[in-house]
C-alpha cells in the first residue's frame, strides 16, 4: 500500500510537470489540448488542472464556443511570486517578480562587510521590504533565490566563493531561518541560465550555452533541456579555460585563463598599461569608441572569446548560445571578432549556423535570474537540490 501511495505521488508531480510546462511553452491550451500534447489521458488532465487551478497556479482565460472542456488554460503568473537576491562584496541587488520574472520592485541593501551574517542580515531586511512595499502577504511569496559568485553544494551550501572569501557556508539555512521561507541558491551564472530556460530566449530550446560577461566569464550549460551542474557543481567555469600558457595572473591564482584577458577588470588593467588609466568598467565602455588602444584591447579580448566558445561549441554542439552580462555594453567592437572567430574555428557548423544572441542587459537582471531559482520549483522541473527551510516556530 505504502509502495503503491508513492508511485502516485510521483505520478502527480511528473503530470503536474507536464502540464506546467507545456502551457509555460506554448501558452493558452484546452484540456483535450492538453491531453493531446502531453500523452496524457483526459482524466488525469482533468484531475491536475483541478489541482492546479485550486492552487492558483492556472487561470481560465476566456473561451467562445461555450464548452466546458475547451476553455483553454493559462499559467497564473501573478498568482505567486518570488525573491530573487543576487549577492555581491559591497551589497546585494534584490527584486520582487511574478511567476514570469516580470519585475515588479527593486531595492538595494549595501553591508560594510561580506560576513555570512551581514548577508543573512541585509537578505532578510530586502524581503521583508519588498513583501511590505508590494502590499502582499507572505503566503504568497514562493521563496527566495540567490545568485552568488562561487560553487554551491548539497542543500544550499556555498562551498567556495574566492569573491566572498566562503568556505563551506550554508547559507540558504542561514537565510531561510531568517526570513522565514525556502531559499534556493546556485551559481549566479547557472541562475541567470535558468531564468533564461524557462521565460527567456532558451525556453524553445534543448540544448543552449548561456554566457556572461563582466567582472568574469562564466557559462551556463543547458543540456537535454536541464542545467548541467557537473559532479561536484562547478560546471561552467568558461573564464578559466586555459588561453594563453604561462600568461597573465589570473584572480583564481593560475595563468594565462581566458579571464585574465576578456573580463571587464583585465581590460581595465591593459588599458593601464597603455597609459590611459580609467576608474571603472563603465567608463571604460563610455571611452571605447573614441579610443584605438581599448577598442584593440576590447577586439583582442573578443578574438579570444570566440575561440573560447568554439572550443565549448565544438565539444557539446548547442543549438545557441546566449550572451549576458554588463559586458554587453561593449557592443560590436567586441561581439563582431567574436563572432569571427567562433565561425573560423567551429568544427561541424558553417559560418554563421550557430546563433549567438546577446541578451540586453539591465541593472536588475542578476537578481531576476535568482528569482528564476524559485520560478523553477513551481514548474516542477527543477534539478536543483531541496530547499533549505524555516524551523518551526
Amino acid at each position: 500500500m505504502r509502495s503503491q501511495k508513492v508511485d502516485q505521488r510521483a505520478a502527480r508531480v511528473i503530470h503536474r510537470a507536464l502540464v506546467l510546462n507545456e502551457l509555460r511553452r506554448c501558452g493558452p491550451l484546452s484540456r483535450s489540448q492538453l491531453s493531446e500534447r502531453t500523452q496524457l489521458s483526459p482524466a488525469a488532465v482533468s484531475f491536475v488542472t483541478a489541482d492546479l487551478l485550486e492552487e492558483d497556479l492556472l487561470i481560465e482565460r476566456d473561451h467562445h464556443t461555450g464548452r466546458g472542456r475547451a476553455i483553454p488554460l493559462d499559467v497564473n503568473y501573478a498568482g505567486h511570486f518570488a525573491v530573487g537576491l543576487k549577492i555581491m562584496e559591497s551589497g546585494l541587488e534584490a527584486v520582487l517578480t511574478d511567476l514570469s520574472l516580470q519585475v515588479l520592485a527593486t531595492l538595494t541593501v549595501t553591508y560594510s562587510d561580506h560576513t555570512p551574517a551581514s548577508v543573512t542580515a541585509a537578505a532578510a531586511q530586502a524581503t521583508a521590504a519588498l513583501l511590505g512595499g508590494a502590499g502582499l502577504p507572505r503566503e504568497r511569496l514562493g521563496g527566495v533565490g540567490l545568485g552568488l559568485p562561487g560553487t554551491i553544494g548539497p542543500h544550499g551550501t556555498c562551498l567556495t566563493s574566492y569573491r566572498l572569501g566562503w568556505r563551506d557556508v550554508p547559507i540558504t539555512d542561514l537565510i531561510s531561518q531568517a526570513t522565514g521561507v525556502p531559499v534556493w541558491a546556485d551559481n549566479d551564472v547557472n541562475a541567470f541560465a535558468t531564468a533564461e530556460r524557462l521565460v527567456g530566449r532558451g525556453k524553445h530550446a534543448r540544448d543552449f550555452l548561456v554566457v556572461t560577461l563582466g567582472r568574469g566569464i562564466g557559462a551556463g550549460l543547458i543540456l537535454n533541456g536541464e542545467l548541467y551542474r557537473g559532479g561536484r557543481g562547478g560546471a561552467g567555469e568558461l573564464g578559466h579555460l586555459l588561453s594563453e600558457p604561462g600568461g597573465r595572473p589570473c584572480e583564481c591564482g593560475k595563468l594565462g585563463c581566458l579571464e585574465a584577458y576578456a573580463s571587464e577588470p583585465s581590460l581595465l588593467r591593459q588599458l593601464a598599461e597603455a597609459g590611459r588609466a580609467l576608474p571603472d568598467a563603465a567608463s571604460f565602455a563610455r571611452q571605447l569608441p573614441h579610443d584605438p588602444a581599448a577598442q584593440a584591447i576590447t577586439a583582442a579580448a573578443g578574438e579570444r572569446l570566440g575561440r573560447a566558445l568554439a572550443q565549448t561549441a565544438n565539444l557539446l554542439d548547442p543549438d545557441l548560445i546566449i550572451v549576458g552580462g554588463e559586458g554587453v555594453r561593449l557592443g560590436d567592437t567586441l561581439f563582431t571578432p567574436l563572432r569571427r572567430a567562433l565561425d573560423r574555428h567551429l568544427h561541424a557548423a558553417g559560418p554563421g549556423t550557430l546563433p549567438v544572441l546577446i541578451e540586453p542587459w539591465g541593472d536588475d537582471a542578476w537578481a531576476r535570474g535568482a528569482a528564476g531559482l524559485v520560478t523553477e520549483q513551481f514548474f516542477g522541473d527543477s534539478t536543483l537540490h531541496q530547499p533549505a527551510r524555516a524551523s518551526p516556530a
